[in-house]
């Protein structure tokens, strides 16, 4: 357990700049979000980067990126208020997949249940509090209402894509594949 939570490989100059890498890539993928009206995101890619950084890279980095990433996101597009609260959502939302890809075997089980434990307790549990916090209770149950229905819709192709993308970084993070 103690070298899990180890910071030695966070520090690592090629890591950062990987992280950092991904950090832009999250952003990029953001944009490209397919909406169906203001609340309800049919399909989001933005974060693949952040499981990818903690299969990779463990809890410490994860919630580092998780930090980052949504920070400097909505410093390159505000959308609304900044809430420290959704910084800390996503930092969550590394740690997990952290905890169950990092150091461990990839599984489609393992990485079913990465998703549905940060759906559960993230976005269908502090964000709800969030919500609450920034637009009232009435909007909080709105915006977890829609966001139930299409959590379970996508965690299917979840939970495929985070699968193969974690399963390429880590062949490219052990030189498997020639860089031709």
């Amino acid at each position: 357990m103690r070298t899990f939570f180890s910071l030695q490989s966070v520090f690592r100059t090629r890591n950062l700049v990987l992280m950092a890498l991904m950090a832009a890539l999250t952003f990029v993928l953001s944009q490209f979000t397919i909406a169906i009206g203001d609340t309800f995101k049919l399909l989001s890619l933005s974060y693949l980067p952040g499981a990818v950084v903690g299969c990779l890279f463990g809890p410490w980095a994860g919630v580092a990126f998780g930090f980052v990433a949504d920070t400097v996101g909505y410093i390159a597009r505000p959308m609304g208020p900044w809430f420290p609260g959704y910084a800390l959502s996503a930092m969550i939302v590394n740690f997990i997949y952290a905890l169950f890809l990092y150091r461990q075997r990839l599984s489609v089980p393992r990485v079913t249940l990465a998703h549905i434990s940060q759906t559960l307790l993230v976005t269908l549990g502090v964000n709800y509090l969030w919500n609450i916090i920034m637009y009232g209770a009435a909007a909080g149950t709105f915006f977890t209402g829609q966001r139930i229905v299409n959590n379970i819709v996508q965690i299917p192709l979840h939970v495929f894509l985070t699968w193969m993308f974690c399963r390429l970084a880590r062949r490219l993070e052990a030189g498997r594949i020639s860089h031709a």
